[in-house]
């Protein structure tokens, strides 16, 4: 668990200001917001200090939680503010109040005994910050007090308040994963661990362990589960029993508790280690790299995958973003694992002449745009911003990457295609439609990660991500 602050905590009101108007920013459609859910809470805490004064606590870890603990039971939450309003909540638009009720109501359920307490507060930052909905807020909050186990059977009738995803995501998952949708959404309903992978060219996975444990951050390896594969590889059954077991690398990763602020941590600016979850952390492992190739990463900021491959290898490394904004991060992440790649600027889907001569890459890493649909455990705010007619979208973008890739890449190289995504439109289907037209491409055969399902084994847990190894023919 986190660690006591001595500095005092905000009033519970004003932690409510903050999260709502995170949450509305991140969620709201008329907003468009770009921004994820962990820069609306930084945002709005800084807001909301500049009204009562920073003396008052920095209360980050607090909002953090507040904020996912709502997003984790979002469905839920709709279905009791439409029980109570008698209104249509999922087609309504949402509001600042909206927002601040719904945190409201999941704070009564994860501190029942402080009904009173939340119900007070409540009102009194709605007062502040949707005025016109103080008495909506008032009568809806009390009326679940009173009625909370009727209210909660009531709304848990609908499965998206079973089961907290949209209704078309939820249909999605049935669908390509009939005997494992259940599995992966009681993943995603699962607070995330704090992943690190440790810099292998500074320290060793168990000297970071001693100096964090230290330090008083208790880190972490990942546990075999039955099934040892030995040497730097941990396994896992995948389905049924009787399934091949899937090899996972773990060698340099280790675990925090979720609660853990990666910012305090020791030696993160000194490059020690990054934060990548274990199932991204296989990337830069299937890539299959030695020393003096010539590698592309093609979608690379914020530079995860791309200091992995560095780290790994010494090699030529291109690291391509269409934001450059994003690559200043890229370029700063790099610095701080001393590590060096040629960076540039470019759109995969534009028109312009890319910056390098076909043939010229022995490897090349597509980490590809799509929905996100396997890390909604560490990002539970994905879910409810995302639509489903943008998965159509992603895979026409995906198949035409693929396609303009695929000439800069030797004879004999190979070409990881990579989403953190576990929805076939984005991920199976445009690798499919791929191969059908480049017969000089062949699929790489890889078990339990074509997808790799997000998994909440306490001994290795991990996000859900595609993985697919495509290797050009020789002539």
């Amino acid at each position: 668990m986190a660690t006591k602050s001595s500095v005092k905590r905000w009033g519970l009101s004003w932690e409510f200001q903050a999260v709502s108007l995170a949450l509305h920013a991140s969620l709201d459609r008329q907003v468009q917001a770009t921004a994820g859910l962990p820069e609306q809470l930084h945002r709005a805490r800084l807001q909301v200090m500049q009204g009562i004064g920073p003396q008052d606590a920095d209360s980050s870890r607090v909002l953090r939680e507040m904020a996912a603990g709502a997003l984790r039971r979002w469905g839920l939450l709709r279905q009791l503010q439409a029980l109570m309003s008698e209104r249509e909540s999922a087609t309504e638009t949402l509001s600042l109040g909206d927002c601040l009720l719904r945190l409201s109501l999941s704070w009564m359920i994860e501190q029942p005994v402080k009904t009173a307490m939340i119900v007070d507060q409540a009102v009194e930052c709605a007062k502040r910050i949707a005025p016109k909905s103080a008495h909506y807020t008032n009568a809806l909050l009390r009326r679940f007090g009173r009625e909370r186990e009727s209210l909660m059977a009531r709304a848990l009738a609908s499965e998206e308040a079973i089961w907290n995803v949209p209704g078309w995501w939820l249909g999605v998952l049935r669908k390509a994963y009939p005997d494992d949708w259940q599995r992966v959404l009681k993943a995603a309903a699962q607070p995330a661990p704090v992943s690190l992978r440790v810099n292998r060219r500074r320290v060793s996975q168990e000297d970071l362990a001693v100096s964090l444990a230290e330090r008083g951050y208790p880190a972490k390896c990942f546990a075999p589960a039955p099934g040892k594969v030995g040497g730097d590889f941990l396994a896992r059954q995948v389905q049924a029993e009787q399934a091949p077991a899937l090899k996972l690398y773990t060698r340099d990763a280790l675990h925090l508790h979720p609660a853990t602020d990666p910012k305090h941590l020791p030696g993160f600016l000194e490059g020690l280690f990054t934060v990548q979850d274990l199932a991204a952390q296989q990337a830069a492992w299937l890539i299959d790299l030695s020393d003096g190739m010539s590698v592309l990463d093609a979608c690379a900021a914020p530079g995860g995958k791309t200091g992995h491959m560095l780290e790994l290898a010494e090699c030529d490394m291109h690291a391509w973003d269409v934001s450059a904004k994003r690559l200043e991060r890229l370029a700063e992440n790099l610095n701080r694992l001393q590590c060096q790649a040629k960076l540039a600027c470019v759109d995969l889907l534009g028109k312009e002449e890319l910056p390098a001569p076909a043939g010229f890459f022995d490897r090349i890493l597509l980490d590809a745009p799509c929905s996100a649909s396997g890390i909604i455990g560490r990002h539970p705010e994905i879910r409810w911003r995302r639509q489903e007619d943008a998965l159509s979208q992603h895979q026409a973008q995906q198949f035409a990457m693929l396609c303009r890739l695929w000439p800069l890449l030797k004879r004999g190289g190979l070409l990881l295609f990579v989403t953190c995504s576990i929805f076939p439109q984005e991920g199976e289907l445009p690798v499919r439609d791929f191969l059908a037209q480049h017969q000089d491409a062949q699929l790489e055969p890889l078990k339990g990660l074509s997808p790799l399902l997000p998994s909440c084994d306490e001994s290795l847990q991990h996000d859900g991500f595609y993985f697919a190894r495509l290797r050009k023919r020789r002539p």
